[in-house]
């Protein structure tokens, strides 16, 4: 049996030498080791040697393989909370957002939200050029709305709070169609929901939706947000708004 090159010299045998070689094969056994990572996403902390398994992982992102590129980003995004504040992750994550490979771009912004939602430093970072590819208008609408949730994460200061409602707010207004919607509300609640101080306001935006906007989807989510925002933070509301 030989040491298979799942992510460089990560244990995984394979039965077949010949096999080793296939770029195929080895995103395979790289796929196998993100699955068991993702599936034991609680116990990471009990790695004894956290550099050394990172070290293993990372040797893959210099890869010409975009999807080896691709697994090693959710492969890091599944370990931000052992390593939230990685220097040489964040940077990577940066440069895949610009990737022309639509695979490497969505493991970036999956690496992306990942990060900002356990470092401070990586969330302030990353705000603006997040905030750039969606106000851009070479970005697709479909890429949009995959950027967007990243957004609830900037709760780590009241001015990034501040500057991603704001963001929020211009996209609500400049793209109306259904999906955007409630992609962009849904982010704003949980935005506020972590930052607390905005929630008044985002309950007066979601009942201005229920009562206004005439889709049933748009209405639905309004409604299903009002709930998440009554049960977590009752005494907010006023009695205008139970009303």
């Amino acid at each position: 049996m030989e040491e298979g090159p799942g992510f460089e010299g990560a244990s995984v045998s394979v039965p077949d030498k010949e096999m080793c070689v296939s770029s195929d094969r080895n995103n395979f056994l790289r796929l196998c080791v993100l699955k068991v990572t993702q599936q034991s996403e609680k116990h990471l902390e009990k790695i004894l040697n956290v550099d050394e398994f990172v070290k293993r992982v990372f040797s893959v992102i210099h890869s010409n393989d975009p999807v080896a590129r691709a697994i090693t980003l959710r492969m890091l995004g599944s370990m931000a909370s052992i390593i939230p504040e990685r220097k040489n992750a964040h940077h990577s994550i940066r440069q895949s957002l610009d990737s022309h490979d639509n695979v490497e771009v969505e493991a970036a912004i999956f690496a992306a939200a990942n990060f900002s939602a356990q470092s401070k430093d990586f969330a302030a970072g990353i705000c603006n050029k997040i905030s750039e590819m969606i106000q851009g208008l070479a970005t697709p609408v479909d890429l949009k709305l995959k950027l967007i949730p990243i957004l609830q994460h900037m709760h780590h200061d009241a001015g990034l709070a501040s500057s991603s409602r704001q963001l929020l707010q211009q996209l609500v207004t400049s793209y109306p169609s259904t999906k955007m919607v409630i992609v962009t509300l849904h982010t704003f609640t949980l935005l506020a929901a972590s930052s607390l101080v905005d929630i008044p306001k985002q309950i007066q935006l979601l009942l201005q939706y229920l009562k206004n906007d005439p889709r049933k989807a748009v209405k639905r989510l309004a409604i299903q947000d009002l709930k998440l925002l009554a049960n977590k933070t009752p005494h907010t509301w006023s009695r205008e708004n139970i009303q």
